[in-house]
């Protein structure tokens, strides 16, 4: 996967030229993938026996890229920084009964203009099959059912943020 590369700064060359090398060395892992994220899910299916259908279509991890504007940081500081990023992985987390273990990667990039965190996930979402067994699959399209999702998304997540002692602003929508 290339996401897996870009991540982890693991590319020789970026074309967002935003990507200052010197300073990578800045970035860290509030949760580290020690593999590709390929093997982490084949890993993750066999291990939770997720009920899934996999074809050449089909999403099998999604990805929030978290942040807010330079001067947040400017403003909250290092360390402050610090406890934003882990407050948003534990949102992502908690959020939809998700579970930490689907959690593949959670890497703060700190080597462009603006500090942001990308957060790859599996999509498992907890259900009955058809003989009502409690089972978990990957589903992507379940776990983001209904126009709105993304609204909902967000809504949640700035009050979760907000709750936590961020100073986060929002634009009316």
């Amino acid at each position: 996967m290339r996401v897996y590369k870009y991540n982890e700064r693991k590319n020789t060359n970026y074309s967002n030229k935003d990507i200052n090398k010197n300073n990578s060395i800045k970035n860290y892992s509030i949760k580290q993938c020690n593999t590709t994220y390929s093997e982490a899910i084949n890993q993750l299916i066999e291990k939770n026996n997720l009920k899934c259908r996999i074809t050449s279509y089909t999403n099998i991890a999604c990805e929030f890229i978290i942040t807010s504007d330079k001067e947040f940081f400017e403003r909250i500081g290092q360390e402050e920084t610090k406890r934003y990023f882990q407050t948003a992985y534990n949102f992502v987390a908690n959020y939809k009964n998700l579970g930490e273990q689907y959690i593949l990667s959670a890497k703060v990039h700190l080597d462009e203009s603006t500090p942001h965190l990308h957060l790859v996930f599996v999509p498992v979402i907890q259900t009955e099959d058809k003989n009502g067994n409690y089972v978990k699959k990957i589903a992507c399209s379940e776990y983001w059912k209904g126009k709105d999702s993304y609204k909902k998304l967000q809504d949640n997540f700035y009050n979760y943020i907000v709750e936590n002692g961020f100073n986060l602003e929002r634009e009316n929508i």
